[in-house]
């Protein structure tokens, strides 16, 4: 959701090709908006880190890339009412750390179900929602407390909102509502995608399984027809990431260049599940529609 002009459309209902397809130029103020966002996010989550602890920082930082999408919302509501639904997934995830691989796949789908009927216009499509979950329950193993939580989730939140009180709103977010069966289609996908991914990776022990998810939810997002493109544009960074990797060090204990090809597995696998969730998902609902 890069730009000024950016729309996302769903599975079930891809809108006209002029009008879901979003734009990707860029002028200078966009990239200086840009560069001043990661700025302050990295000075701020900097100072969380020294004065507070890891903890908050993490929580902070993984609440400003959830919220990055509603910077330039059309509302005050919209942005509002996507820190409230940032927060409730958060607390969620860190809620049921450490409770076991059922209460995880339940809590996952729950999520992903009412991410897609939360009537927020365009946040509506909040697609780390399965990501941050997952992210928070990790946090809870790590030693965190819910203050750190809360209280990190606070300060990505103020970030957002400073930066969304000098952002140039979006005029377009009326083009962002998506019926019910783009909704479902939508629902169904992203839930039976994520089970699909937490249940392999899991069962394969691949210990990158946000990756996978992000990588999902990426593609997922897209209509019918800009899957496959956005697949492709995904594997083809992990390609460049995977050779950047062998050059640069890294403080895992696998080698650079294990890490990208893990990331290039993470990302064929999660494009592989969205197409193929997301078409099964339309052609059922179209089939129930059609009776």
């Amino acid at each position: 959701m890069n730009g000024t002009r950016d729309s996302v459309v769903v599975g079930g209902g891809a809108m006209p090709q002029d009008a879901g397809r979003p734009s990707v130029a860029l002028s200078w103020r966009d990239v200086l908006f840009a560069g001043l966002l990661v700025a302050v996010a990295a000075a701020v989550l900097g100072a969380s880190q020294l004065l507070i602890g890891p903890n908050t920082a993490l929580s902070g930082y993984l609440t400003i890339l959830f919220l990055l999408s509603v910077v330039r919302a059309a509302s005050w509501r919209t942005r509002i009412l996507s820190i409230v639904w940032s927060l409730s997934v958060a607390l969620l995830g860190f809620a049921i750390g450490g409770a076991g691989l059922w209460v995880t796949l339940v809590a996952l789908v729950v999520v992903c179900l009412l991410q897609a009927f939360v009537g927020l216009g365009e946040a509506a499509l909040l697609t780390r929602s399965p990501v941050n979950l997952l992210a928070f329950a990790s946090l809870n193993q790590s030693g965190a407390e819910v203050w750190h939580v809360l209280l990190g989730s606070a300060i990505g939140a103020g970030v957002i909102l400073a930066f969304s009180a000098i952002a140039k709103s979006r005029s377009d977010e009326s083009r962002m509502s998506m019926t019910m069966r783009q909704r479902v289609s939508y629902a169904v996908a992203t839930s039976a995608g994520a089970l699909l991914i937490v249940v392999v990776a899991r069962l394969t022990d691949f210990p990158y399984v946000g990756w996978v998810l992000l990588s999902f939810c990426i593609v997922v997002s897209v209509g019918a027809d800009q899957r496959v493109t956005r697949g492709y544009l995904r594997i083809v960074g992990s390609v460049v990431g995977a050779l950047i990797a062998v050059l640069l060090s890294t403080s895992s204990e696998r080698s650079s260049l294990m890490l990208g090809i893990l990331r290039l597995e993470a990302v064929l696998f999660a494009t592989a599940v969205a197409i193929v969730c997301s078409l099964a998902v339309d052609a059922a609902v179209t089939r129930s529609v059609r009776r």
